[in-house]
């Protein structure tokens, strides 16, 4: 399997995503709620399904493309339901970079990535410490999709086209362990290198290459089995090195 290095991904692929600043009790906490991967030459399909959805911890590193762009600050009840999203050029990070290995060998030209948590925070520690901090402000977490009052928002962003597949890559986690449980329950067949102690699916960009690959080669293994009704997952969260 060739493995594509982002100079060349960028170059074929472009990404879009939704930025905001969510005010909990006067402090803000920078957040993206979503992100689409598309071929390059294509308009934005906002009113397209995408080929595939793949759900992961957090927005990581991912920020805008424009240094200068001001998000929009909101507050908790108005992302409950409907609410207008700008959709902006976006800086791709490592995760990212992964799926579009996986469109490349799919022949996938449209991937919609969703968090368990909008806070954008490239620090697996130090990202737990701001959702620790945004729960102490209230408690009911509303930068997470599967919030109750953004259950709509969940079901919408979880369609596919032509029933493709969900793909879990949010690794292990504690403070989403809630957010994690309900997304199975919504979701239902995901797909990914689950961990035996559930609800851990290996994150989608381990550190070493070696590992990014056995990554890689397990997805497509599982997206082809799926394809072929072929049920049940034995792969290892060990497998990818994280």
């Amino acid at each position: 399997m060739e493995f594509v290095y982002a100079d060349e991904l960028k170059t074929l692929f472009e990404v879009v995503g939704h930025f905001y600043d969510l005010r909990i009790s006067g402090t803000i906490f920078r957040c993206r709620s979503s992100l689409d991967i598309f071929f390059k030459g294509t308009s934005y399909p906002s009113d397209i399904l995408p080929d595939a959805v793949v759900v992961m911890m957090n927005p990581g590193s991912s920020r805008p493309l424009d240094r200068a762009y001001i998000p929009k600050v909101v507050h908790a009840n108005e992302i409950s339901g409907p609410w207008e999203k700008e959709i902006i050029p976006t800086r791709p990070d490592n995760a990212q970079y992964q799926i579009m290995r996986i469109m490349l060998l799919q022949g996938w030209k449209h991937v919609r990535v969703i968090n368990l948590s909008d806070l954008r925070n490239g620090n697996s520690g130090a990202f737990s410490r701001v959702f620790e901090q945004a729960s102490l402000l209230d408690k009911t977490n509303p930068h997470c999709i599967t919030h109750p009052g953004r259950r709509s928002e969940l079901r919408k962003s979880i369609k596919t086209k032509d029933d493709g597949p969900v793909i879990a890559a949010w690794g292990s986690v504690e403070v989403l362990r809630d957010s994690a449980n309900c997304i199975i329950d919504i979701a239902g067949n995901l797909i990914g290198m689950k961990s035996d102690d559930s609800p851990w699916y290996a994150y989608a960009s381990p550190y070493m290459k070696t590992h990014k690959t056995v990554w890689l080669r397990n997805i497509i293994r599982e997206v082809e089995n799926r394809n072929n009704g072929v049920s049940g997952n034995d792969s290892s969260l060990s497998d990818s090195g994280r």
